[in-house]
């Protein structure tokens, strides 16, 4: 009898380990800010970027060339000039 209880365990238990055995669902990984998506502001463009939020930047633009003096701002977000950049999402 005792033969037959040892049996009986060990075939429930053999059964249910590779239930047992299942791994837990992978947890997410933590994002960091490069993982992170840009933020961007009001104008469509990385905040950090946009020359419109932060006028200082204007110089650093216009010392690369990259200035649009019709419209006030760089030439490489200046939607009035370069309509393509509306698709992109810069307003």
């Amino acid at each position: 009898m005792r033969s037959f209880r040892s049996l009986a365990v060990l075939s429930v238990l053999s059964f249910s380990l590779p239930v047992l055995a299942e791994e837990a669902p992978p947890k997410a990984k933590p994002t960091t800010t490069a993982d992170a998506p840009k933020a961007t502001c009001e104008h469509g463009v990385q905040k950090a970027l946009c020359a419109r939020c932060n006028p200082k930047l204007s110089a650093v633009y216009k010392a690369k060339g990259d200035w649009c003096e019709e419209h006030q701002r760089p030439e490489s977000q200046c939607v009035i000039c370069n309509p393509k950049l509306a698709e992109k999402g810069v307003k």
